[in-house]
């Protein structure tokens, strides 16, 4: 995916399946904000609304990180909540800016950018 900011709804799916598995739609459903048979339709394929888009991000945001595969997916959602306010097509600008000075402050102090901070500068 090209956009640094865009979260695969493959990785929201996904993680909203796995977390179904290990306890009940209908907990799940509330966790996110959603009725139990929208989320059931999401998991099955359906593509969100911009509403809902933006409840499976701030759940996946929250629960996404607990699995090491998802931390890429994890950072998109976070810059998505981050940037929400600033216009679309500056978006991507604005998250190749922030990304940019969040590698800054790793070189500063001498630490290595985590993976998902190099793919996502890689994707712009």
């Amino acid at each position: 995916m090209s956009s640094p900011s865009g979260i695969p709804v493959a990785a929201i799916r996904e993680a909203a399946r796995l977390a179904v598995e290990a306890g009940s739609l209908r907990a799940v459903a509330r966790a996110v904000g959603l009725s139990p048979m929208g989320l059931r339709n999401f998991i099955h394929g359906r593509e969100p609304y911009s509403a809902t888009r933006r409840k499976l991000n701030a759940w996946f945001l929250e629960h996404g990180q607990k699995r090491p595969e998802h931390a890429e997916a994890t950072a998109r959602a976070a810059l998505a909540a981050l940037l929400e306010g600033i216009a679309e097509p500056e978006r991507d600008a604005a998250a190749r800016e922030l990304l940019r000075a969040v590698a800054g402050i790793y070189a500063e102090r001498g630490a290595r950018a985590p993976g998902w901070l190099r793919a996502l500068l890689g994707a712009g």
